[in-house]
């Protein structure tokens, strides 16, 4: 039996009980590399050492390959090779995610994030606002705030609501235009501002009166936010603000109070 095979067989017996494919590949490999650290340091002390006699000693050193097997197999669980494997994937799917949706929608958001917003993001975030559930989604209201221009002319003060539609279907992209088109906001003092995705198309019909909705105020995977802007005159903290959407899988109603004041540059 020649020299290499004598190796070979030893590594083969010594990792035979490791079950899970890439783990018995990395661990023959270190076997063989400290066997031949074994053999270069007896040749360095015994210049004249016969390579197959180094080789037994190496392998004596390392004990008896049946006995190693046990051990190895004790230590090398198959189900953690697999969820070493499965994280790997994970991280794989991730990534591709979130070149995707950062792909997608290039241009009006950051691009390459799991989660974006535009200059128009919620400028105040609340929590535990209105919620309800209509078809596949759950619609929340997720801002509001009145945004003051006072070194501005070119602006006039504004009421911003936000809502956020949300899906266990995270694989699905949320059509912000659907959200828009179907939307009605009420003001505070009973004006009835429809919303409309195409508002500032040139040459469409534009709804009036008409509230602006940034499409893009801010996402995520399996969610979407849409900011909502009304004009902001005789508004009175803590009055009330209203979102009516209407879809032909139903019809719901959210609400709030915009209490929060926000000086804008």
């Amino acid at each position: 039996m020649n020299f290499d095979s004598v190796l070979s067989r030893w590594l083969d017996t010594a990792v035979s009980g490791i079950r899970f494919g890439l783990d018995r590949k990395e661990v023959r490999a270190e076997l063989e590399g400290h066997i031949e650290d074994k053999m270069a340091d007896l040749r360095r002390v015994f210049p004249d050492i016969p390579p197959d006699e180094a080789r037994d000693r190496a392998l004596s050193s390392m004990g008896n390959p049946e006995e190693l097997k046990e051990e190895l197999a004790r230590v090398h669980r198959p189900w953690l090779g697999w969820l070493w494997t499965a994280s790997r994937y994970l991280l794989c799917l991730v990534m591709l995610v979130n070149l995707l949706v950062g792909y997608s929608n290039s241009g009006n958001i950051e691009e390459g994030s799991i989660r974006g917003s535009t200059s128009y993001g919620t400028v105040h975030r609340i929590r535990g606002g209105e919620k309800a559930e209509l078809g596949q989604y759950t619609f929340q209201i997720t801002g509001a705030a009145c945004l003051e221009y006072p070194n501005r002319l070119d602006r006039e003060d504004k009421l911003q609501v936000v809502l956020r539609a949300s899906s266990p279907r995270f694989w699905e992209r949320i059509n912000p235009r659907a959200i828009v088109d179907n939307v009605t906001v009420v003001g505070p003092d009973g004006t009835r501002y429809a919303a409309d995705s195409n508002k500032y198309h040139d040459g469409l019909k534009k709804p009036d009166p008409a509230v602006w909705a940034n499409m893009f105020s801010e996402w995520g995977i399996g969610w979407r936010e849409v900011a909502f802007f009304l004009p902001a005159e005789g508004w009175q903290p803590g009055d009330r603000v209203t979102l009516e959407l209407d879809s032909e899988v139903g019809r719901i109603v959210l609400s709030t109070a915009v209490t929060e004041r926000v000086e804008m540059s």
